[in-house]
């Protein structure tokens, strides 16, 4: 697996940075990057997925898993405000940024115990469709850290009214924990088996409830009944999602994987960790020709200490040991795909996934390039019509002193901005940042 050493990518905690259009020394055209700015955003938890069960899955499969050798990964490190993370605190990071306490759902504790902004708010504010799917309960501490605001993640009331009366994600997909009267009353289509999500209009839905089981899902080991895979609810939420005009955040989790884990039981965490590469497959395929999406695979922390000793080939479970029953602080990885995947490398924390995630939409990463006159770079950039950018120039990459070159308001799908004094710049970094 590509895991890069600490030294690649140091985070030292200051404001992410990106260089998204170049003017070339010598007169050089600049090449054309690969991705966009992500308007699409896809964010894979693997609860208590660590290193070891990335290597546990590829011996399963006898290859890599799909993301495992994407260019951009990370060593994370995973301690709350408490210390040992739970789930609640680790899910509260990578949504809002911020380290709180275990058992937190994304409010400031420590602090005032008010609100945390989440991500998925964040880019609903932005207009875009959000997305919540697990293997959990719905109301389960991975998914509300996105989407609710609880003092406790056993809060389950104030977290159900935080989905239905106030952030409302287009999907919610999972096991039990919401009454489906109360979801239907709250205007969601509900669905509780996967012949009604097969037979789901995406075309036309907008607000979907899938109720999956009673409780948490099924271990895929065990056979998941009526259930649907957690690959079936990724494209399924995938199709409805990617409906919306400014693009879409989606969080998918496995949560068999802890539970399992923390249980020991190798079989069940090897059938969640080939179930886990089976959705980040779909979410990949749905991706793979397109240039405005972002794909971040993690975990929350790591559970059971594992250790493989030994690979006993494809179809096989591998050798393991396990020497725990409980998380570990042992660093877990991220690996990144598409649009502002080079925002993760190195060594990070969780709350550095948050400003990943962010960096990833705010940053163009790519625009056409004209030298039109000896001194005059024309740069048009693409857009969403009425929205805002500050354009920012600097000519050193390494300590960068960005300048504003103009703010500029799109008409359209793009906007051309003109550099006029270019003439003796041997180089020079250009980013546009999409402003509130």
């Amino acid at each position: 697996m590509r895991i890069p050493s600490p030294s690649r990518f140091p985070w030292s905690g200051r404001g992410i940075l990106a260089a998204l259009a170049w003017l070339a020394p010598a007169g050089l055209a600049p090449a054309a990057p690969v991705f966009d700015r992500a308007a699409n955003l896809i964010v894979f938890i693997g609860d208590g997925m660590g290193l070891e069960h990335v290597v546990a899955g590829h011996c399963h499969k006898g290859a890599p898993l799909c993301f495992e050798e994407w260019p951009a990964s990370a060593l994370v490190g995973t301690g709350s405000a408490s210390g040992l993370t739970d789930s609640a605190a680790a899910a509260t990071a990578i949504a809002t940024g911020v380290q709180v306490y275990n058992g937190v759902v994304s409010v400031a504790d420590p602090g005032d115990s008010g609100d945390l902004q989440t991500v998925l708010e964040y880019f609903q504010g932005k207009g875009k469709r959000t997305g919540l799917v697990t293997t959990d309960y719905l109301t389960g501490a991975t998914p509300a850290a996105f989407a609710a605001h609880a003092a406790s993640r056993y809060d389950t009331d104030v977290i159900t009214n935080g989905y239905l009366a106030r952030t409302r994600p287009n999907i919610l997909y999972g096991g039990g924990g919401i009454d489906a009267a109360a979801a239907a009353e709250a205007g969601y289509q509900v669905l509780s088996n996967s012949a009604g999500m097969a037979a789901l209009d995406t075309a036309s839905a907008t607000n979907v409830c899938g109720r999956f089981a009673d409780g948490a899902m099924p271990y895929e080991y065990d056979g998941l009944g009526e259930a649907p895979h957690l690959w079936e609810m990724t494209s399924n939420a995938l199709a409805v999602l990617g409906n919306g005009p400014a693009g879409f955040f989606l969080m998918v989790e496995d949560s068999g994987l802890d539970l399992a884990s923390h249980a020991n039981h190798t079989p069940r965490m090897v059938q969640e960790m080939r179930a886990f590469d089976a959705a980040v497959q779909a979410a990949l395929d749905w991706a793979t020709n397109r240039t405005d999406t972002l794909i971040l695979v993690t975990g929350d922390h790591e559970t059971g200490g594992l250790v493989v000793t030994n690979d006993n080939g494809a179809g096989a479970d591998p050798g393991v040991e396990w020497t725990s029953t409980g998380h570990t602080a042992v660093d877990i990885g991220c690996w990144a795909w598409g649009a502002g995947a080079g925002y993760v490398g190195g060594a990070m924390a969780h709350t550095n996934l948050h400003h990943a995630i962010v960096a990833a939409s705010l940053f163009q990463s790519g625009c056409e390039v004209s030298i039109d006159t000896p001194t005059n770079l024309s740069m048009t950039w693409r857009a969403s019509s009425g929205e805002v950018f500050r354009v920012e120039t600097t000519d050193d990459i390494v300590s960068p002193a960005w300048q504003p070159l103009g703010v500029v308001t799109a008409a359209a799908d793009t906007f051309t901005i003109i550099d006029s004094d270019v003439g003796t710049a041997t180089q020079r970094f250009y980013r546009a940042v999409s402003l509130p």
